[in-house]
């Protein structure tokens, strides 16, 4: 084995792990930019859940509030 044969094989060697790692880079970033997305998915899910218990929470207080003033109406006319 001669010095050019020994340069090919690791400059082919060289090129292949990079090309691995280039691959392997890419498939990571892809798989990152899905697990992102499952993530705001399931954080938007939370958010409009929260909305929707805040709303039901300000109908609640509404209706106390409604209840108290009814309450107190009635106490202060006797």
């Amino acid at each position: 084995m001669n010095w050019s044969e020994v340069f090919q094989k690791v400059s082919e060697s060289v090129f292949g792990w990079a090309f691995v790692g280039i691959l392997g880079g890419l498939g990571w970033l892809v798989r990152m930019v899905f697990t992102n997305h499952k993530q705001i998915e399931l954080l938007q899910h939370e958010l409009r859940s929260r909305e929707e218990m805040r709303e039901r929470d300000r109908q609640d207080l509404q209706d106390v509030k409604t209840d108290v003033r009814e309450l107190r109406d009635r106490l202060l006319t006797k």
